[in-house]
């Protein structure tokens, strides 16, 4: 995992001297689990991820990166057995079909042309996650009256792909609200305790899906601010 993080880092420095602006911003989503394999083992899927990012773009072409680290979890529902939780680094990367080689220098509040124009866009994020699966089974050894809970937690590095549209909505010059919506598949990996058998061997998760609804919240310090390197 930090080998792979310190290759992010090395791409952030080879793009800086191509970046016209920096903003800082909150991306909170909501997500809904896609997985037959969790359904089945009593896994909860649907939960929440919250990121800080820091944006830029390339000069005179509207691609934008928003490199962000968050916190995802799925909520641990009583009437379950497991629940999932993950620190996530991600990549992503924005580019606006409608208007690549157009003047905004974002938020779009201040620039002309139609919101749609200038505000949608398509973003794809590959990343890295440190994920861990939680597990509580309750059994009963030997004694039907006697009840034992069993914890298992397992942790595991998995990669991240994801897919995203989104349109950038200028609130003021210096914030911009995006509803986003996005799909993320996540690498095929090993877990303990993905199956109830206490002492079950390792299982395979290999349809892990998750969509997300939510918004992102930009800030951008100084409007006319332009970063020379």
């Amino acid at each position: 995992m930090k080998a792979m993080i310190k290759r992010f880092t090395h791409l952030l420095l080879i793009l800086c001297p191509l970046v016209s602006y920096g903003q800082f911003s909150v991306n909170i989503k909501y997500l809904f689990g896609q997985s037959d394999i969790l359904d089945e083992q009593l896994f909860s899927q649907d939960g929440m991820q919250a990121s800080l990012e820091y944006g830029f773009r390339l000069k005179e072409k509207r691609l934008e990166f928003h490199p962000g680290l968050g916190y995802r979890t799925t909520w641990n529902k009583e009437a379950l057995e497991g629940y999932i939780n993950s620190v996530d680094f991600d990549f992503n990367t924005a580019i606006y079909p409608f208007d690549f080689a157009g003047d905004c220098d974002c938020p779009t509040w201040s620039k002309d042309g139609t919101l749609f124009k200038k505000g949608f866009f398509f973003e794809v994020g590959p990343g890295i996650a440190y994920q861990t699966l939680h597990r509580t089974i309750i059994t009963t050894p030997g004694n039907p009256t006697i009840q034992q809970r069993v914890d298992i937690n397992s942790s595991e590095v998995v990669f991240k792909i994801g897919a995203a549209a989104g349109l950038d909505i200028g609130i003021s010059e210096q914030i911009t609200l995006t509803p986003m919506v996005s799909m993320t598949w996540l690498s095929s990996e090993e877990w303990k305790g993905l199956y109830r058998e206490v002492d079950s061997p390792v299982g395979t998760l290999d349809d892990y899906t998750y969509i997300g609804a939510g918004l992102r919240l930009a800030y951008k310090p100084d409007p006319k601010r332009r970063r020379r390197f």
